[in-house]
């Protein structure tokens, strides 16, 4: 039997958010021990309402959600993306208040105290901003050592930003957080660019997953429709009605890192360029003497990838 992995989810739900979330609360190689939210698709609030829904569509409301922070780390005013994901987060398709609450706990110091209390087991998935994971490494230092890796969303060496020429929606949304995260001397897995624009979900991978008519295929389904008019329409690789969900590339990293081709690397965050802020800049030189401080992914088994996703959420 594979080695199951516990996992907390620290997201910002959003469409791709959506379609990774079910992905792993489907994978019996991944155990969801708890998801903390933080700005970035929509509004703290908003993402916490969203993941409520997630988790009570796919009926996993055992799972205990913790809102975490709203605005970034240096206290700037957080940037959201509504033409990307609705002004709900999710696609604008009306999904009434969920039924469950979130905890009354803030995400930074249940993260801290979980963290610390399982040293060496507990991999947090990092699919947006990463201003919660830096305040963490930023007040308890053994946060760093403690937790097993941090993988993130976001990045990109070889492929131009989504937000910038050079720079991604998570990173460039708190540049600082990250820059801190990635000096922070944790295990960090930078899943970006490089790889999650080679990941594209077939039409007919798609309705093998709505056919099923769940609760959370239904929910997706709807989401899907909005990022595909809105932006996706510009940018499929090779399939006319394929979808990108970039948060699910860092995801299948975590059930099946197999699939993916790493380098170990020095990489830091530009947090004051004009022109380059929120780039990821990767010491690439082969003279270079910098310790790596990060694994990122180069390569990928997109097909691979894909099939594992509409297998799993097909089954949710």
């Amino acid at each position: 039997m594979a080695h199951v992995k516990r996992v907390i989810i620290d997201a910002d739900p959003g469409i791709d958010d959506t379609a990774a979330i079910l992905m792993a609360l489907a994978s019996d190689r991944l155990q969801v021990e708890a998801i903390t939210t933080v700005h970035g698709n929509a509004s703290v609030e908003q993402c916490t309402l969203n993941t409520l829904r997630i988790l009570e569509a796919a009926e996993r409301t055992d799972i205990p959600v913790y809102e975490g922070a709203g605005r970034t780390l240096t206290y700037h005013v957080p940037t959201y993306a509504p033409h990307i994901h609705g002004d709900d987060g999710i696609g604008n398709i009306d999904l009434p208040l969920p039924t469950t609450g979130v905890q009354e706990r803030h995400a930074v110091p249940e993260l801290i105290e979980r963290v610390l209390g399982a040293p060496g087991e507990l991999t947090l998935m990092a699919i947006g901003r990463q201003t919660n994971v830096a305040l963490a490494v930023s007040i308890e230092p053994r946060f760093a050592e403690c937790v097993k890796e941090i993988v993130v969303m976001g990045g990109a060496l070889y492929q131009p930003g989504n937000v910038t020429p050079v720079a991604t929606a998570n990173i460039a949304g708190d540049p600082e957080a990250a820059d801190a995260v990635y000096r922070s001397g944790a295990r960090v897995t930078q899943v970006g660019l490089d790889v999650c624009n080679m990941v594209e979900i077939s039409g007919a991978q798609q309705r093998r997953v709505w056919k099923t008519g769940t609760p959370a295929s239904k929910m997706l389904e709807a989401a899907t429709r909005f990022i595909n008019q809105a932006y996706l329409k510009d940018n499929r690789l090779y399939n006319p009605d394929g979808v990108q969900y970039s948060d699910v590339s860092p995801m299948a990293y975590a059930i099946a890192p197999e699939l993916f081709e790493m380098r170990d690397l020095y990489v830091r965050v530009e947090t004051q360029g004009e022109f380059a802020r929120g780039q990821t800049v990767a010491d690439m030189r082969k003279n270079s003497t910098t310790a790596p401080n990060v694994s990122v992914a180069m390569g990928v088994d997109g097909d691979a990838v894909t099939e594992l996703w509409a297998e799993l959420v097909s089954a949710i």
